[in-house]
């Protein structure tokens, strides 16, 4: 027996790809217009969406995709072996900076290394696939967020967890670089890392190089390191 999709789902999948186009909050009589629909029918759908937690209705009665589809996205990157087909980028930008480079991604409320590639000098900092960084002095940390979800910092406000000022974090979103030393966990080092954007816009990672402080020259390491996020970015649009 041969069976169809169900067009009621096919079309509330619709509204998540028309939701996830827009540049910010629609509210319901504008997306009743995009979909070529009734008002009641759109919103018969974004109420199925807002009650399984893929959509958010905000208090002046807007709507926008909730914080679920950055979970779903970053476990199809996992499923998709993403860490290892960023690899090879990484292993480029390595051989090129002779710094050591990492690719890490938000998991919950922390952030952890999917990725690394260690230089061949004598810097060997414990940082193994898996390790979680600090989110206020390590400078993925800072990367995400500044450019993570936005009730990221409310979240981790919650759980005590800390995170740089507003004066550093404003200066990493203007200018999508974050440049950090080791803390007090890795001392004697320095970091430079910047954003991966996905193809809607949304930060799924961040790219980085560390090396000893006593070497690293940030704005030299920036533009090898832009280029390879810039790659980072084409394969995850295809």
């Amino acid at each position: 027996m041969s069976a169809r999709p169900l067009s009621t789902a096919l079309k509330c999948f619709d509204v998540l790809d028309t939701l996830a186009d827009l540049p910010g909050p629609i509210r319901l009589s504008q997306l009743a217009r995009k979909m070529g629909e009734t008002r009641a029918t759109s919103y018969q759908r974004l109420l199925t969406l807002t009650t399984a937690g893929w959509v958010d209705r905000l208090p002046d009665g807007t709507y926008r995709l909730s914080m679920r589809a950055c979970r779903i996205a970053n476990a199809a990157l996992e499923q998709a072996g993403f860490g290892d087909r960023a690899l090879p980028i990484l292993e480029n930008l390595t051989v090129a900076t002779g710094e050591t480079s990492s690719l890490v991604v938000l998991e919950n409320d922390k952030v952890v290394i999917a990725q690394r590639v260690e230089s061949r000098g004598v810097l060997r900092a414990d940082l193994r696939l898996g390790a979680e960084m600090s989110f206020s002095e390590s400078a993925s940390g800072q990367i995400w967020t500044a450019f993570g979800p936005d009730d990221l910092r409310h979240r981790l406000a919650k759980k005590g967890i800390k995170t740089a000022s507003d004066k550093i974090l404003k200066t990493v979103k203007s200018s999508q670089i974050s440049i950090a030393g080791g803390g007090t966990t890795l001392q004697g080092i320095a970091v430079v890392a910047v954003p991966v954007f996905g193809p809607t816009g949304d930060c799924l990672a961040s790219l980085s190089l560390v090396g000893p402080d006593t070497r690293f020259n940030a704005e030299l390491l920036i533009p090898p390191l832009r280029e390879a996020a810039s790659r980072l970015s084409a394969l995850l649009a295809h």
